[in-house]
Formats: C-alpha cells, sequence, structure tokens
C-alpha cells in the first residue's frame, strides 16, 4: 500500500471511529446537551440533519413541526391543520442587547408584530416561556432552521419516490422526544400534511428575514449579539449570516420546486443571486484575501473586531457557495448542472472561475491567521470588549476551539478539496483509534486543551459527523467540482 493509500485509509478509519464512538448522542433529543436544556433553534438545525441521516426521520420530523410551532405570530393562525396544541408562551427579548443595558423585557403586541415570522433564539420548555436573544430575532437561528426543514424535506419527498434508498448511517428508529407533555400525534398525518404546514410557516420566516436588509443592498443587517457569537457585540453585516441566508434560500428554493411550486422557486433562486453577488462585491476582501464582515463603528464594539477581524464562520459562506452543487446526501438529490459560466450569470448550481479563486484564498487566510497552535480558532485575536458576559482571552468565543464551527470549516475544505487539511483536522479529535472526549467540550482552551461548557456538547458533535458523513461519501472527492480540477491545477491527494 502506497504513503497516500495509507493516509486514506487512516482518515477513513478516523471518520468512522468518530461516528461510531459519537452515535449515541444522536438519540438524546435536540437540546445541546450538557446544562443546555432548552431548544436553540440553531443548535437544533444541526443536530435534527444528523438524526436524519442517522435514520431518525419520524423523530426528526416531531421536533421540527414542535420548533415551528412556537414560531412568533402577531394574529391567530390561519393554517387549516395545527400539531401542538401549545399554551401561549410569554416571549422575552433583549438580554444580549447592549441599547436595552442586557436587560430582558416582555413583549407587548408591537414587538410581536415587528418579529411577525421569526423563531425564537430559544424554546424554554420547562420554565414556560421562549426568548429572542438580542434586541431583534437572530438571522441565523431562522435561516438554518428553514434550511434543515427543506433540506429534510426534499430529501423525504425523494426517499417516498425512491424507497429503496437509505442514508448513510443506519440507527434504529427511537420514539423519543424532549418535552413528552407536548408530544405530536404523528402518525395521524402523512408527508403532505406536514408540508403543507411547514410551507407556510418558512414563507412567513423568509418575508421576515428580507425586511432585515434594512438599506436593500442585498445584505441583512443585525444589531449585537444577534448570532452564534452573542457576546462579541457584532452589529452591521456579517459574513456568516449572509451565508445562513442563502443557506435558507437555496434549500427552500429547492423544495419548492419539488412540491411544484416553480414560481416560488424562482423568486427564491433570483433573492439567492442577488445576495451571493452582494456579498462578493461588498464583503470580499482583496487586501485580505478573504470574506470580511462590514461592522458599523460603534461604541459597543472593539476596535480590533471593525472589519479587518478574521472569524472562522466565515466557512460557512463557502459550504452555502457549494451546498447545491454538492449535497450530503446527495443520492436523493436530481443531478446537477456543474457548468462553468461567467459571474453575470446564476451562481445557484455553481460557481465561477474567480468565486473558486476567492474560496481557496479564504481558506489559506483562515489557516495564517486564525490557526493557532495548530487549532482553528473562532476569532484571529484576542476581544477585549465584550457583553453582557465579560470574557477573559481563550473563554467562550474570545480566542478559542470550537468543534461546533471546525465541523463546518472541515466541510467547507471537504469541498473544495483540501483533504490534507480536514484529515488534519480530524486528527485532533481522533488519533490512535481513540477519541479525545476533552475536545467534545463546548468549547477548548487552545493553550492547554481543557474543554470548558457544556459536555457533551451535541452541536459540535452533530456539526462533526455531518462533515464526516460528507467526506466518507465515495463521490464526494474534491475533483468533483471541474473548475477546481480543471482551471487551479489541484491534484487529489485524497486518493
Amino acid at each position: 500500500m502506497n504513503l497516500l493509500a495509507q493516509e486514506k485509509k487512516i482518515f477513513v478509519e478516523r471518520l468512522n471511529k468518530f461516528i461510531e464512538y459519537t452515535q449515541t448522542e444522536v438519540d438524546k433529543g435536540i437540546n445541546p446537551g450538557g446544562y443546555y436544556k432548552a431548544i436553540w433553534s440553531r443548535d437544533a438545525a444541526f443536530i435534527l440533519k444528523d438524526q436524519f441521516l442517522s435514520g431518525h426521520f419520524k423523530v426528526a420530523l416531531q421536533q421540527i413541526v414542535l420548533i415551528w410551532s412556537n414560531q412568533i405570530i402577531s394574529t391567530e393562525r390561519s393554517l387549516s391543520l395545527l400539531y401542538c396544541n401549545l399554551k401561549i408562551k410569554p416571549l422575552l427579548y433583549g438580554r444580549g442587547s447592549p441599547e436595552m443595558d442586557f436587560n430582558s423585557i416582555i413583549a407587548d403586541d408591537n414587538t410581536k408584530k415587528k418579529f411577525d415570522g421569526a423563531l425564537p433564539t430559544t424554546i424554554y420548555y420547562e420554565r414556560g416561556f421562549c426568548e429572542v436573544y438580542g434586541q431583534n430575532p437572530d438571522i441565523d437561528s431562522i435561516a438554518l432552521m428553514i434550511s434543515t426543514t427543506s433540506w429534510i424535506l426534499s430529501n423525504l419527498l425523494d426517499l417516498k419516490d425512491n424507497p429503496k434508498t437509505e442514508p448513510v448511517i443506519t440507527l434504529s428508529l427511537n420514539e423519543r422526544v424532549d418535552n413528552r407533555e407536548n408530544e405530536i400525534p404523528f402518525s395521524k398525518f402523512s408527508l403532505t400534511d406536514i408540508i403543507n404546514f411547514l410551507i407556510p410557516c418558512m414563507l412567513k420566516a423568509i418575508l421576515y428575514l428580507q425586511n432585515r436588509d434594512i438599506d436593500n443592498d442585498g445584505l441583512l443587517e443585525q444589531k449585537h449579539n444577534e448570532d452564534w457569537m452573542d457576546t462579541i457585540l457584532r452589529i452591521g453585516k456579517v459574513v456568516y449570516s449572509q451565508a445562513c441566508w442563502i443557506l435558507a434560500l437555496k434549500n427552500f428554493s429547492i423544495l419548492l420546486r419539488k412540491i411544484g411550486n416553480k414560481k416560488e422557486s424562482k423568486r427564491l433562486k433570483d433573492m439567492t443571486n442577488r445576495a451571493i453577488l452582494a456579498v462578493e462585491d461588498k464583503m470580499w476582501s482583496a487586501k485580505d484575501g478573504c470574506y470580511i464582515d462590514l461592522l458599523d463603528a460603534d461604541l459597543h464594539l472593539d476596535k480590533k473586531m471593525h472589519n479587518r477581524l478574521v472569524t472562522q464562520d466565515i466557512s460557512l459562506y463557502l459550504v452555502a457557495l457549494t451546498e447545491d452543487s454538492i449535497n450530503t446526501n446527495s443520492t436523493h438529490v436530481d443531478s446537477l448542472n456543474r457548468r462553468e459560466y461567467s459571474k453575470s450569470e446564476s451562481y445557484t448550481n455553481n460557481i465561477n472561475l474567480d468565486t473558486c479563486k476567492r474560496a481557496l484564498s479564504t481558506l489559506e487566510a483562515l489557516k495564517k491567521r486564525a490557526w493557532k497552535n495548530n487549532l482553528p480558532l473562532v476569532t484571529e485575536t484576542e476581544i477585549t470588549k465584550t457583553g453582557p458576559w465579560l470574557l477573559k482571552t481563550n473563554e467562550y468565543h474570545n480566542h478559542t476551539f470550537w468543534p461546533w464551527i471546525t465541523g463546518i470549516e472541515i466541510l467547507a475544505r471537504t469541498r473544495f478539496g483540501k483533504m490534507d487539511d480536514c484529515s488534519f483536522l480530524l486528527s485532533k479529535f481522533v488519533s490512535d483509534n481513540v477519541v479525545h472526549s476533552n475536545m467534545l467540550y463546548e468549547w477548548i482552551n487552545p493553550l492547554t486543551f481543557q474543554g470548558s461548557g457544556a459536555y457533551p456538547f451535541r452541536t459540535g458533535i452533530s456539526s462533526l459527523r455531518i462533515a464526516a458523513t460528507e467526506s466518507l461519501k465515495e463521490n464526494i472527492k474534491y475533483n468533483y467540482n471541474p473548475i477546481i480540477k480543471n482551471h487551479l491545477g489541484c491534484t487529489n491527494t485524497s486518493k
């Protein structure tokens, strides 16, 4: 066996070992794990996709419907089918907002009208309320749930047409769901019933997100702490948030096309193209060789953050670019045209040469600027101004290693052929056929490798499992993209 074949064998063995070791976590509901007992929409988006890939179709659908049943609606639902007779929960908002002195208040009717169509950041079942963490609902929570919901429904439609097709990972179906008192009488409803319930919910959510483009430039704006890094006080236009929006539009457009709503599917496709063009036009920095957030100058913001700090979560944009060119459950989707075309044409089914070069440059910029002690960190430098939690360096979102966002970076590197990097990053979690349990914490101090936060953190585990599943697919090799192979002269070191 030659060296490259041996390296590939070790990589595959590590992937399988990680999936095998973490398989029991898929079975434990959609809260992030550890001391997190509620449902966070953004975390659920990753855990649900992992559940689906693990064969938990019914449980994943139950919990998707449960989340959308808690959508913020300013008027009574006019839908013909309700799955849960949930009590109306109080809605709190503002705890993460410096404009509101980091204090939460109960949303009144006017506020609910402003938030109409959004999902809460968190659903606290045991405590009987929902929360929007910032001054406004966070873009990523809503968009990621639209994306995952659409992706799962779309793949279920394909499975319905081709029932012999099975997911990559097959487990026994576990019927347990969180909060049994709110369990949905699932067996009463068909897949069509569920789709008919969820489509209007997601259309309302898309409308809410559209309205977050305040200046109509194709990019969504956010206030402080309205994304997953909920102490870093980012305000303005964030690359990661645009990536979530693009993923929502792409996957929802695919679903609408499959159910025959071609007009609405085309409208979302056009919105996708506009969002991508806006990112390419406004958020690409030739000076930095990567995509950069456009943050507003603000008295609450650390000067180090302002428009030049590289954050690891820009890697999600590279995933969003390739989302419809390659699909984790790719045997279930239509074959896509992968021809090269000019920048003025649709990005929806492919990316052009310039964008491909930018993506590869971004991955290199992350290695040069955000990888420290051979670990990718969420911020390239320490942040001195945070809130509401005053963070020390190497704590929470301040210059630390997160398995969750690293799973996304591995996925991005897989799609752009950086298999050596993927193998190296995976070796931090699995080596000598042993999974390093300290790496399954919510975050890890890059100096001491000590884990902190929730354990085991299922969001990070699911993110890594999703990336591992894609890497294991035989038809997912980085030369899937003829632009990379033919125009950049890459060689496939994974063979």
